[in-house]
């Protein structure tokens, strides 16, 4: 009986001490999470360039509303050439823009007092001064991930055109 358990014994340490397959089993347990890593980094790539995408045409779009102020059908249209679109995508039932376009909004809006909208063409009682006026730009592009589940990249930027 003894010499069964040596025996045993014998065995469990030669297992330990063996090395065949190791690398094999190494391999098994991180390739695939190297393999996420990098799906998802790539994923993350992807939607970060479409953000600084969206970012530039906004920009492209708060430009020509120094020019053409009151005109947002003009700003959107800007803005979608910017990001070598031509009409502006509509929002789904989902809350997200469909695949392969851009939303873009554009709001023209007159303030007296912060947040609270009124005529442009009237003057703020409590200054005797014209309303501020503000431009606000919003775009949303779907994002499809790899690793991901889609969901919207937006951005928004708001001029004071006065």
């Amino acid at each position: 009986m003894r010499l069964r358990t040596l025996n045993h014994l014998a065995v469990l340490l030669k297992f330990g001490i063996e090395k065949k397959g190791l690398a094999t089993t190494e391999a098994a347990f991180f390739i695939p999470i190297f393999l996420f890593s990098t799906l998802a980094v790539v994923d993350l790539g992807f939607a970060g360039a479409d953000r600084m995408d969206i970012d530039q045409a906004l920009r492209a779009g708060a430009q020509v509303s120094m020019i053409n102020i009151t005109d947002e059908t003009e700003v959107m249209n800007a803005t979608l050439a910017a990001l070598g679109e031509t009409e502006s995508g509509t929002v789904l039932p989902d809350g997200m823009c469909n695949p392969g376009q851009t939303c873009v909004t554009a709001t023209f809006q007159c303030e007296c007092d912060a947040g609270v909208a009124t005529a442009c063409a009237s003057i703020c009682p409590a200054t005797g001064e014209p309303p501020s006026a503000y431009l606000t730009i919003d775009a949303a592009r779907r994002q499809e991930g790899i690793i991901f589940p889609e969901y919207d990249v937006s951005s928004s930027i708001q001029v004071q055109t006065r």
